[in-house]
C-alpha cells in the first residue's frame, strides 16, 4: 500500500486470517495461522520463545534461546530465516495462485527447506532429511557428542 503497488480497491486484510490489516508484524508473528506455525516449530526444536511485538525483538529472543555454541546458533538462525521465507512464499502463493495455508504443510516445508539450506550453508556433517526432521540439534552436532 505504501508503495502504491496495489490495484485500487484491493483488500488490505491479512491473506491468512482475513481479520486484521496485513502488516509485517501481523503476517510473520501475530496472525493466528503463523502463530501456530511458530508454535509447531518451537515444539520441534524443544525451545520456547515468546511472540514479541515486532520481528526485530523476536529475532533477538530467538537468537538468545540457545547457548553460545557456534553450530547451534547458526542452525537456529538458519531455521528462523527459513520460517520467515516460507511464510512469505505461502503468502505470495495465496495471493498470486489462489493457494491456501495449512499449518502442517507449512511446517513440513520449513523442515525440508531448512534441511536443504543446512546442507549447503552450514559446515556440518551431512544429515539425511529424516534425521533433520527428527532432531536438527543432533544434525548440528550438539547431541552427537
Amino acid at each position: 500500500m505504501r508503495r502504491n503497488a496495489l490495484v485500487p480497491n484491493t483488500s488490505l486484510l491479512c491473506v491468512f486470517c482475513n481479520e486484521v490489516d496485513e502488516s509485517t508484524n501481523h503476517l510473520f508473528l501475530h496472525c493466528t495461522k503463523t502463530w501456530k506455525v511458530w508454535s509447531e516449530i518451537q515444539k520441534w526444536l524443544e525451545v520456547n520463545c515468546i511472540i514479541t511485538a515486532n520481528l526485530f525483538v523476536h529475532w533477538r529472543c530467538w537468537d538468545g534461546i540457545v547457548p553460545n555454541r557456534k553450530e547451534l546458533k547458526r542452525g537456529m538462525r538458519l531455521i528462523w530465516h527459513t520460517v520467515i521465507w516460507v511464510i512469505w512464499s505461502v503468502r505470495n502463493n495465496v495471493i498470486f495462485n489462489n493457494g491456501g495455508i495449512e499449518v502442517e504443510e507449512v511446517v513440513g516445508a520449513i523442515k525440508r527447506l531448512s534441511s536443504s539450506w543446512s546442507l549447503s550453508r552450514l559446515k556440518i556433517q551431512p544429515c539425511l532429511l529424516y534425521e533433520w526432521r527428527w532432531n536438527p540439534k543432533w544434525c548440528l552436532g550438539v547431541l552427537r557428542g
